[in-house]
């Protein structure tokens, strides 16, 4: 089946150490990984795991933009190969010490992550305040380092969550990945760190705060003329004593890396993504993982894999991402999303003036940069007749947004993809149509080869207004000349069926994601 452990025959070369623009900080203080071990996922998961990473409860509470005394950190990079580098950007507000402490997010006995090292006290300094650039409403930071560490050699690839804790328990994180490039896995799973960006609504303090979907202002601000694409103007709700409108013309057109991301660290949607790596590592798959911004820039190589994993909510792609992805099929590897409205716009990534990636989406608004097929709106609408239609990848795409949780209606329950699940045609599996979901829309690309809907769910829903219609949700597959697996789950509720991160598992989406993932690593397919 190749769902194998690996040994290791990697050493140690050092655990980190701090910088600032004073000099040395402080170092780690215990590598709680004291030397390598067995590097396979079903190794790395069997070590003693620990819950205490989350910025809320156990005694920290997650450190808010607005709040006055705040603390707020992000990394250098999304990725960093195990052996290299990766600085901390950390902002204390009243310039109280702080501690990191490095998890890695597994299964670990269903812990969720392992506590990898911890730092010594730091000495915390506020940073500059962030600032909004004209022009494309970028929330700037421009932040110093403030702590580096020289990632182990022997840690194992995986989703790794940095938590900054001040003595008085404010809490900030920030996620990154540890991949292993020496070392080829069966599957790749590949974390949508562009959305992440382009959900995130740093600094929520009702006044500069902005993403690629709503920015901040103020009553009687003549951007208020404006008003969103479904012709209306968001509410104003409070917040820290002032009264504010979340609103789309004012929203970003470009956002920087170089940011935290709001609300204590941890990205819009992140949950979907631990519910995938908490089902597969308890499984002791041979995953390992990268960022999106690694598939932009091709730093990894899909075709090293038998299988490239979209374990969350992936709706941002540049052009290169694409590119390697549908290269990626056509040389014969296969390609999962477990998740929904995947490849809706494609983006722009260039890099700001401290070098951080810049992602820039003008969705609805002209593009004052390129036209025709470069153009930074949704994939559909590159072309009239929608050749660039993302279910020309993906056999399925975005058609709307759950008014509620529907059942999953299964199509065809003799296929191998259903085997041993129990199910029979009309089965109803409750709950697993809900947030956004896919489906077919007619007249846009459509894969070449014979296509196989698995299920066939209605519901109500939305697309970008108030007025409901009736919706059809599918599940798709389809095989490829060159031999591999087009899988797209459709729905939010698929993934979330994995694990308990965020929802009750469903144990026959679990067996039919199994039956995917063996026929992707079996060599006769």
């Amino acid at each position: 089946m190749g769902w194998r452990v690996e040994a290791s025959r990697r050493t140690v070369i050092g655990a980190g150490a701090a910088i600032g623009a004073a000099g040395i900080l402080g170092g780690i203080t215990s590598a709680v990984s004291a030397r390598p071990r067995p590097r396979g996922i079903l190794a790395e998961n069997l070590r003693d795991g620990s819950d205490d990473w989350r910025p809320e409860g156990n005694g920290v509470r997650a450190s808010r933009d607005d709040w006055p005394n705040y603390i707020q950190a992000y990394a250098s990079a999304t990725s960093v190969a195990a052996g290299e580098s990766l600085a901390f950007h950390v902002s204390v507000g009243d310039g109280a010490e702080y501690v990191i402490s490095i998890y890695r997010l597994g299964y670990y006995g269903g812990a969720g992550a392992r506590l990898m090292t911890r730092s010594s006290k730091v000495r915390g300094a506020a940073q500059r305040a962030p600032k909004l650039l004209t022009g494309t409403g970028t929330v700037h930071c421009g932040w110093e380092p403030s702590w580096r560490m020289e990632v182990p050699d022997f840690w194992v690839s995986g989703l790794y969550v940095a938590c900054f804790t001040t003595p008085d328990g404010r809490r900030a994180c920030t996620p990154f990945v540890v991949r292993d490039d020496a070392r080829v896995s069966d599957f790749l799973v590949v974390l949508p760190f562009t959305t992440y960006q382009a959900y995130n609504m740093f600094p929520g303090d009702g006044v500069i705060g902005r993403n690629l979907y709503k920015g901040y202002v103020q009553p009687g601000d003549p951007s208020l003329t404006a008003v969103s694409p479904d012709g209306k103007i968001y509410p104003g709700v409070p917040v820290s004593g002032r009264s504010f409108l979340m609103h789309y013309p004012a929203r970003a057109r470009a956002v920087t890396f170089g940011r935290p991301y709001a609300g204590g660290g941890l990205p819009s949607l992140f949950d979907f993504d631990l519910n995938f790596i908490k089902w597969a590592e308890e499984r002791g798959l041979d995953v390992s993982y990268a960022s999106s911004l690694d598939l932009h820039d091709g730093t990894v190589r899909p075709s090293r894999h038998r299988a490239v994993l979209f374990s969350g909510h992936d709706e941002y792609w540049s052009a290169a991402m694409r590119d390697r992805a549908e290269r990626a099929v056509q040389n014969g590897t296969h390609l999962a999303f477990f998740a929904a409205n995947n490849i809706y716009f494609q983006v722009r990534i260039q890099r700001d003036a401290q070098g951080f990636p810049l992602m820039t989406c003008y969705k609805s608004d002209p593009d004052p940069v390129t036209s025709g097929i470069g153009r930074t709106t949704r994939w559909r609408d590159l072309s009239p007749e929608g050749s660039n239609a993302e279910q020309g990848l993906l056999g399925t795409q975005y058609i709307g947004m759950c008014t509620k949780a529907y059942p999953l209606v299964v199509r065809h329950p003799r296929h191998w993809l259903w085997a041993g699940t129990g199910v029979d045609k009309g089965d109803r599996l409750d709950g697993l149509v809900t947030g956004e979901a896919d489906g077919i829309v007619r007249g846009m690309a459509r894969p070449d080869e014979e296509q196989i809907l698995l299920s066939e769910s209605p519901f109500r829903g939305h697309h970008g207004g108030e007025k409901r219609y009736t919706y059809f949700h599918r599940t798709s597959l389809y095989q490829a000349k060159s031999g591999a697996w087009v899988f797209n789950a459709g729905t939010f509720g698929w993934v979330t069926a994995l694990s308990d991160v965020s929802s009750k598992p469903d144990k026959r989406i679990q067996r039919a994601t199994t039956n995917l993932l063996r026929r992707f690593d079996d060599r006769r397919h």
